[in-house]
């Protein structure tokens, strides 16, 4: 009997000990895929600025030594089209890259009254939350003192509970927006309006996905998604879906090396768009652009965006982040 107990508790040990010793097999691996993963996400954004850098003197047909798929790629960033999950294989795994013009998106200092409206109102928010959205944004980025019927300056109790200045001055990042009365994660992210506001039967989509603190009030229509371009005040949505579906080029295909407007008159002409909104787009301004690489090794991913100012060949890092995926 004793020797079968003695039996049953090591044979208890060495499983114990053959199950540790693949534990830390595992997380030795992880550890160092993902050592390898964030390696590639770099390279990644190097390759980035290399394709961009390809597409401002792109040429008619591809080169041998890149192929067709990296030339369609950069024809379209050409054209301000964006890119999105181009994959470079590599020896120690993969890189995955998207590239957009930051002008994608609406530069949220540059939004009138009017798009501010149609921005909540896509988004779910009740018509009687966004006056007080709005003036509350005001107040926070204009250079005076003087508080909005509906507004909120720096002696409204919610900023002296929180001993927290009003800014008075243009937005440098989008988390800022954060910090405005009103401005929840929901607003901002997505979910129940039950914090602050109370009401936790309306979900709201979020806004801050559709924006930006970089550019001009020129959007861009070879890269700006259906949301976004819906913010614009008096555009209908039959006019969006006839601007998106003209992207795919003469060939209506995606995909392709002809995708995307040649030009604002073309895309204006396809959506039956007034041609005095011409000064409000842009087709193909890669000024400011936004780098998304995710670096895959085994199961283990990991990723960068940044945000980068382009002007000729040299790149200005303007922001950057690190994501595990």
């Amino acid at each position: 009997m004793l020797a079968l107990v003695t039996i049953v508790v090591l044979s208890a040990l060495m499983v114990s000990f053959i199950f540790r010793v693949h534990l830390e097999s595992d997380l030795a691996a992880r550890a160092r895929f993902g050592m390898k993963a964030n390696e590639l996400s770099q390279a990644g954004q190097e390759y980035a600025k290399w394709m961009l850098i390809k597409a401002t003197s792109a040429g008619s047909e591809p080169e041998e030594e890149t192929g067709e798929t990296f030339f369609i790629a950069t024809k379209n960033l050409q054209r301000g089209v964006a890119i999105s999950q181009y994959e470079v294989e590599m020896e120690e795994g993969s890189i995955f890259i998207s590239i957009s013009p930051e002008n994608s998106r609406r530069n949220v200092n540059k939004l009138s009254d009017p798009d501010w409206e149609q921005l909540l109102e896509n988004s779910g928010v009740p018509e009687k939350e966004q006056a007080k959205l709005i003036s509350a944004f005001r107040d926070w980025t204009d250079d005076d003192e003087s508080t909005r019927l509906l507004g909120a300056e720096e002696d409204d109790p919610y900023y002296q509970d929180l001993d927290l200045p009003v800014k008075n001055a243009d937005l440098i990042t989008l988390d800022e927006l954060g910090m405005i009365k009103g401005f929840t994660p929901a607003i901002l992210y997505g979910g129940s309006l039950e914090d602050f506001y109370g009401q936790d039967d309306i979900e709201v989509t979020g806004i801050v996905s559709q924006l930006t603190v970089y550019g001009d009030e020129k959007l861009n229509l070879n890269a700006a998604s259906k949301e976004v371009l819906m913010s614009l005040s008096g555009i209908r949505e039959e006019q969006v879906d006839n601007l998106l579906e003209g992207r795919s080029g003469d060939d209506n295909i995606w995909g392709t090396e002809d995708d995307g407007y040649r030009d604002v008159i073309q895309a204006l002409a396809t959506a039956n768009l007034s041609q005095e909104t011409e000064n409000l787009f842009t087709t193909a301004d890669f000024r400011w652009v936004r780098i998304i690489s995710i670096g895959e090794v085994g199961n283990v991913r990991r990723g960068s965006l940044a945000i980068y100012e382009f002007t000729g060949s040299e790149f200005t890092l303007l922001s950057y982040e690190e994501r595990d995926l």
